[in-house]
């Protein structure tokens, strides 16, 4: 099973961050995982959240740009040599890792979130080598 992840782009200024976090506890938004990148004009935001649908509706209200990125998110142990399976799994099934982050989960879990060049043939191979998917 594969995850929305929103791509939001905001401006590149000071207090903009400040303002898109405004405008999801406004509407009662949260976020379950974030990272943020930088370019010269915009901050890219990558994000998921728990009102997905109701966000890109706030969005677009806004004239927010931004996209809709298909994702995987796995559950980790709190040993890194799980980064160093998924790693090895799907290179040596010629699947690449785009990117990925963190995921802090209820319960003191972890996981990752995924960004594959095949997201389903890339799913079929970690459940195939028992990695826990996070729906």
């Amino acid at each position: 099973m594969t995850l929305k992840q929103l791509s939001v782009f905001i401006p590149n200024k000071p207090g903009q961050l400040a303002n898109f976090f405004e405008l999801l506890m406004e509407n009662d938004i949260y976020i379950r995982s974030m990272t943020v990148a930088e370019t010269e004009d915009y901050g890219l935001l990558l994000l998921l959240v728990d009102q997905t649908e109701k966000c890109i509706g706030i969005l677009e209200e806004n004239e927010i740009l931004h996209t809709i990125t298909n994702v995987i998110a796995i559950e980790l142990s709190n040993n890194i040599s799980d980064l160093y399976k998924i790693s090895k799994a799907l290179g040596a099934n010629d699947i690449n890792i785009e990117y990925l982050y963190f995921l802090v989960l209820n319960d003191h879990r972890n996981g990752i979130i995924l960004r594959l060049n095949d997201n389903e043939k890339g799913l079929d191979i970690l459940k195939k080598n028992d990695f826990q998917v996070i729906d």
